[in-house]
């Protein structure tokens, strides 16, 4: 009630508002000028109605108050300390920025160029020659500056020592601000056809007032474009295991220059065994040695071997040919071929192995005149059926004791070498079905060598070829010859012969003292070791032997030329006898040495033979087998029974 009173109350003097101004505007637009009168207005007492209820406010009210400022709050230390940091590191950023980038900063890589100037593509074997220019773009000097060059592998200096080269440093000095350094390298690389070689150039300097060392890299690229030596493996498609197979390796130059101390190297995959090449290893199996290569240079190395392994195997022949290393005159310095080659493993269709005196391996190596088993084991591989089996023996060799074949089933004939067996002689073999197995058994031995080492005979071996044949029975009953063939060779070691003997009053040297020797008198006596040799040359042959402690050295030997020696701790004396060549001893004079010694007896050894040498054998290699050999003999004493003058008894000691 009390705000419909004030609302009309409102009214009210809005409406008296519009009165007085309506009578206003009357007034100022007359036409009859009236002369201005003074009107005085009374002030009028007006009453005001107030709301009792204060917590209610106008909707008018409450949006102004809104709009009303709130008063500003303080800003705390740690918000002012966050804000100068950020303006902090924004500034030195900046700071940061137009230094490196601005120009007058004091060293930066970035103004540091490395610009290389030479071919991207090279021929395997020639000079490579390129330049590297280091510009400073700094505002500053490039103190103690070094250019290092590293190279890859197979690069070879050009100073006629052809050294191979891994790194090179060259000292520039200074490079002042805004200069330039431009330096030649030159070098030959060896590698294969299109084989890539990368070239790494650093810059080192140190900026000035600094220890700090700062590098910029480049790499450059280099493409081995053609190869100065070709090399081209013949392999057949597929081998038979355990059967021997041959291939070819081709070498030929495409260089119009020399191409020096080249070798070639193999390596063989596992199940390989190596039998022979037409060119002789240098080192092992696999290093060949071609010498120099001239232009238009072309050889063909061949190699036999024979594969094992299960079928459709493949196995990996891998070769390489460059130039020799002279701190390994085995190795290859710097390759400059390389090709690999696959071949397949395909089983045999008659399983066939040779066994002698139970060794399985490729090749059998024996003394002459030792007896051999040989078991021939065989298996039908096929899934069909083999009728008429027949397994065939041949044997080989000048140093075959014919006489010395035997074979309990088979049948040997001495007239070309072979031993058969068949379904007369043995039954089993008139039908094989598929996984039949058996075996053959057969013995021999080679000839003495001593008896036929006169007849010029050298390296003797003696081959065995076996083979096993049969007829494949298929679906449509059709006859398919089938066969397989196993060679395997017996070398024979040479005979590598000493013989020792004691001398008195014969010899190179005049001995004396009382004979038979006395006790606690000296006697001298002459010892000669002779060395003979058979069939194969022999290397590093040397003969040793112990003096016990009542023989006394006396330092001469003959002939002088004969490198022999005695050392004083253990009595050892060696004689170095070195090559010693087939038939030495027999066809041509035999290697002796003689030398000198004194007796010296005690009271204890009267009424026995003194031993003046003990522990005496001669060793060496056999060049044709590769074996190591050794043959002792009996100490020699003061029995010199081989001089006329020698009488029974001489020998002994006496009182």
């Amino acid at each position: 009630m009390n705000n419909f009173n004030q609302i009309q109350q409102d009214s009210r003097v809005q409406k008296n508002k519009r009165s007085g101004i309506e009578r206003l505007k009357k007034s100022l637009y007359k036409r009859k000028k009236q002369g201005l009168r003074k009107k005085i207005i009374g002030l009028r007492s007006r009453k005001f109605q107030i709301g009792e209820n204060w917590e209610k406010q106008p909707a008018a009210d409450k949006k102004i108050e809104q709009f009303k400022k709130k008063p500003k709050e303080k800003m705390s230390f740690f918000n002012k300390l966050l804000v100068f940091s950020v303006c902090f590191f924004l500034v030195s950023l900046g700071v940061a920025v137009y230094v490196f980038y601005g120009g007058v900063n004091i060293i930066s890589t970035e103004n540091v160029d490395i610009s290389i100037n030479g071919p991207s593509a090279i021929g395997g074997g020639e000079e490579l020659a390129f330049q590297v220019t280091i510009q400073n773009n700094n505002s500053l000097d490039l103190e103690l500056a070094d250019l290092i060059i590293e190279y890859p592998k197979g690069v070879l200096s050009t100073d006629g020592s052809f050294t191979e080269l891994t790194q090179v440093r060259k000292s520039l000095g200074t490079i002042p601000a805004g200069g330039s350094v431009t330096s030649l390298f030159k070098s030959s690389l060896f590698g294969c056809d299109n084989d890539q070689k990368d070239i790494i150039v650093t810059i080192e300097y140190r900026a000035q007032g600094s220890n700090a060392i700062f590098f910029k890299e480049r790499k450059y690229e280099v493409l081995i474009d053609s190869a100065p030596v070709g090399l081209t493996v013949n392999f057949p498609t597929e081998v038979t295991a355990g059967q021997e197979f041959e291939f070819s390796v081709d070498i030929f130059s495409n260089s119009n220059n020399l191409v020096k101390d080249f070798l070639v190297r193999a390596d063989f995959p596992f199940g390989f065994d190596f039998k022979g090449s037409n060119l002789k290893p240098i080192y092992k199996d696999n290093v060949w040695e071609l010498g120099d290569l001239p232009p238009n240079f072309r050889r063909t190395l061949k190699i036999t071997g024979v594969l094992e392994g299960q079928d459709e195997e493949e196995r990996f022949f891998r070769f390489s040919g460059g130039a020799r290393d002279k701190a390994n005159e085995n190795e290859i310095r710097a390759v400059l071929i390389a090709a690999e080659q696959s071949i397949f493993i395909k089983k045999a269709l008659i399983g066939l192995e040779l066994v002698l005196n139970g060794d399985y391996g490729p090749e059998y190596i024996t003394a002459s005149g030792k007896n051999i088993r040989a078991d021939i084991l065989w298996s039908n591989n096929l899934p069909v059926r083999l009728i008429d089996g027949k397994v065939t023996v041949r044997l080989n060799g000048l140093v075959l004791n014919q006489s010395s074949v035997s074979s309990p089933q088979g049948f040997y004939s001495s007239i070309d070498n072979t031993i058969l067996w068949d379904k007369k002689n043995s039954p089993q073999l008139e039908l094989l079905n598929p996984g039949t197995s058996g075996n053959f058994s057969f013995s021999f031995s080679p000839r003495a060598l001593s008896f036929i080492s006169n007849s010029g005979l050298k390296n003797p071996e003696i081959a065995i070829e076996v083979t096993a044949s049969g007829n494949r029975l298929s679906d449509n009953d059709s006859v398919e010859k089938v066969s397989a063939v196993l060679v395997k060779k017996v070398k024979i070691n040479s005979d590598l012969l000493l013989t020792a003997r004691t001398l008195y009053s014969a010899g190179s040297f005049e001995n004396s003292g009382p004979i038979p020797p006395r006790a606690d008198k000296e006697t001298t006596y002459t010892i000669i070791w002779t060395v003979t040799n058979t069939a194969n040359d022999i290397s590093d042959a040397r003969v040793q032997a112990f003096l016990p402690s009542y023989v006394r050295w006396l330092g001469v030997s003959n002939p002088s030329s004969e490198n022999i020696s005695f050392n004083q701790v253990g009595g050892e004396i060696i004689w170095e006898v070195g090559n010693v060549q087939t038939g030495k001893g027999i066809a041509t004079a035999a290697k002796e040495v003689s030398f000198q010694v004194a007796l010296l007896p005690s009271l204890s050894q009267v009424g026995y033979e003194p031993v003046l040498a003990d522990d005496i054998y001669v060793s060496g290699r056999d060049n044709w087998t590769g074996e190591p050999l050794k043959y002792a003999v009996r100490p020699v004493t003061t029995r010199f029974s081989t001089e006329p003058l020698f009488n029974l008894g001489d020998e002994m000691v006496r009182e």
